[in-house]
């Protein structure tokens, strides 16, 4: 059923009109011949085709936003993961002090290889907790790096270069 016999049925359109509609249809066709009814139904499909790729392509952006989203999310997991499994510094005889992104200079109590570690910046001292808190953790350098570039804010002390800033 056409469009023209919906209208029609619905009381829309008289017959009259639909006969006249139906007329200046068949002159159109005539006038155009079949060359260009051929031309009129290439172009509305290279439009379709046209619109259909554009769509692909936001649906494609989409879906990569989505993936790289979600990435980012299990990132941030893993690294919160890394951080909290990481070694509980000491018990130790030296008192390592630092200073902390608000100002305060806490120390950690670790033994003296891990002094020696971190000084030499093979071991970096990570806030485990909320930041408010002074619950530190120490974390390879390699590990810190990775914690750097998901979750910055939980490293606290680590050799220069390992957080861009």
């Amino acid at each position: 059923m056409s469009l023209r016999d919906q209208f029609k049925k619905a009381n829309i359109l008289s017959d009259k009109e639909a006969r006249r509609l139906a007329h200046e249809a068949r002159v159109e066709r005539t006038e155009k011949g079949r060359e260009g009814l051929e031309q009129d139904a290439a172009q509305r499909q290279k439009e379709l085709d046209q619109l259909q790729a554009r769509e692909r392509e936001r649906v494609r952006r989409e879906t990569e936003r989505a993936e790289i989203e979600r990435r980012q999310r299990e990132e941030l997991v893993a690294v919160r993961v890394l951080v909290n499994d990481a070694k509980k510094p000491g018990p130790g005889t030296v008192k390592f002090y630092f200073e902390a992104g608000d100002g305060t200079l806490p120390w950690l109590e670790v033994s003296p290889r891990e002094a020696q570690e971190v000084r030499a910046g093979s071991l970096c001292v990570v806030r485990s907790g909320p930041p408010t808190t002074h619950t530190y953790r120490l974390l390879s350098l390699e590990s810190t790096k990775r914690v750097a570039k998901v979750w910055p804010e939980a490293v606290v002390f680590a050799p220069r270069g390992v957080i861009a800033g």
